[in-house]
């Protein structure tokens, strides 16, 4: 009952803090179960994702696979749960010991859902289920270590790109020989490319889309900031405050004047809607846009590593990794079989590439199904720049603040300096606190 009391407690926070995670989850879909395939299978996985639209029907695929390939008696049952509530309906499941045997998870969700003692350590039952870690992405497998142990299978990588209308860059005399955007350096230089679209193109097409709520703006400064020497930093590694002032507000400041300018315009609420259409130039998103754009038959689009404006590259980003809740563990055999389901995919991400994101096993980068796939090899070494958020189980909490004064300063009611001062209070406020 004490710790029933404790994972209540640490839930009811939990559910305020899941902001960050971002668009790759989707817009929601109709829960329920994949049909299992073999009804006389001795070992039944419950698995649960929150993916819905093209990520969802891959991982679909890759389910039914693997329940029609493996001969070890075990069949996968699939669970799509919307995305909006997926980590409150997660952390639920657990306090009431109705938890799935294996999730997906982002990487950014760990250091709260680990501090709160909803996540099972793996390493007991890694190498039997034939786990290497040196199989995969370091700065993956590192995103899902804590105190030194391991918590999750990595699945992949997503991060910030650039997407681009090709028949607007040729308008405006902005395309390549080879067909890539033709991008001055720095600030200045993606300034003037901007408006050099908005000087060529009709009227109604944007520059830049992106929305003027949600995380996006922030993803774009944590990218930015990234970028700056001296900047990148929010935390210690002891998780007090770190934020370096002249760095954030010079990435801030830039934000807001591709806002304040209107190279990106005021009141866009669904920009991959923009440009799927062909009313956008320019669209920063993650990975997961070349999934959905590839099936825009008329929309003749390319897509290239997040811009350098600063000091070196990097992109916002986050991965989906298989993790397993706690109080799952009763069953060895059962937590084995999981985990090898969760390893089985991971080596097929090659398949899962399909919708855009990149593979955490170095097997699936380097298979030729995945270098066959279109678009991916265009920023696939931009993985290697991923700027991950700080580990800190208070992260979800200076995501909402960040957001709040975000929106304010983009609708003209902060200034970038009293945005700051706001972001650095909220860090200060929630930095050093271990626990839930």
């Amino acid at each position: 009952m004490r710790r029933i009391g404790r994972l209540c407690r640490s839930a009811a926070l939990l559910t305020a803090v899941t902001l960050g995670t971002g668009g790759c989850l989707g817009w929601g879909t109709q829960e329920g179960p994949l049909p299992a395939d073999h009804e006389s299978a001795t070992t039944n996985i419950t698995f649960w994702t929150p993916f819905s639209g093209g990520d969802g029907l891959y991982m679909i695929d890759l389910v039914k696979r693997y329940n029609q390939e493996n001969r070890d008696g075990v069949t996968v049952n699939l669970i799509n749960n919307k995305s909006e509530d997926y980590y409150t309906k997660l952390t639920t499941s657990i306090v009431t010991e109705e938890a799935p045997d294996v999730a997906v998870v982002h990487a950014s969700q760990f250091a709260r859902l680990q501090a709160a003692g909803f996540l099972d350590s793996i390493d007991g039952e890694a190498d039997s289920a034939g786990i290497r870690w040196e199989d995969f992405h370091p700065a993956v497998v590192d995103s899902t270590v804590a105190d030194g142990r391991h918590y999750a299978v990595p699945l992949d990588t997503h991060f910030y790109v650039m997407y681009y209308n090709k028949r607007w860059l040729r308008e405006a005399e902005l395309l390549t020989g080879d067909g890539k955007p033709r991008l001055g350096p720095g600030e200045e230089g993606f300034t003037r490319f901007l408006q050099r679209v908005r000087e060529r193109v009709p009227q109604e097409v944007a520059p830049l889309a992106m929305p003027s709520v949600r995380i996006d703006a922030y993803w774009l400064w944590w990218s930015l900031y990234n970028q700056i020497d001296g900047g990148g930093v929010m935390l210690t590694d002891n998780g007090g405050p770190a934020l370096q002032e002249a760095a954030a507000l010079r990435a801030l400041t830039y934000v807001e004047g591709l806002y304040d300018s209107g190279l990106i315009p005021p009141d866009i609420s669904d920009a991959v809607k923009l440009f799927s259409e062909g009313q956008a130039a320019v669209l920063f998103l993650g990975v997961w846009g070349t999934g959905i754009f590839e099936k825009v038959p008329e929309l003749d689009f390319g897509v290239v590593p997040f811009p350098t404006l600063y000091d070196r590259p990097a992109s916002w980003g986050d991965s989906h990794t298989f993790a397993f809740p706690a109080g799952t563990q009763k069953n060895r055999e059962k937590r084995v079989a999981a985990l090898s389901f969760a390893n089985w995919v991971a080596r097929h991400g090659a398949d899962w590439a399909k919708a855009g994101h990149i593979p955490a096993a170095f097997h699936a980068v380097d298979s030729p199904d995945f270098r066959a796939l279109r678009h991916r090899s265009d920023y696939a070494a931009a993985a290697e720049y991923t700027a991950y958020y700080p580990k800190s189980p208070k992260l979800g909490l200076i995501h909402a603040g960040a957001q709040r004064s975000f929106e304010l300063m983009l609708a003209g009611k902060r200034t970038p300096g009293e945005v700051l001062a706001e972001l650095k209070r909220t860090i200060e406020e929630n930095a050093g606190e271990q626990g839930p």
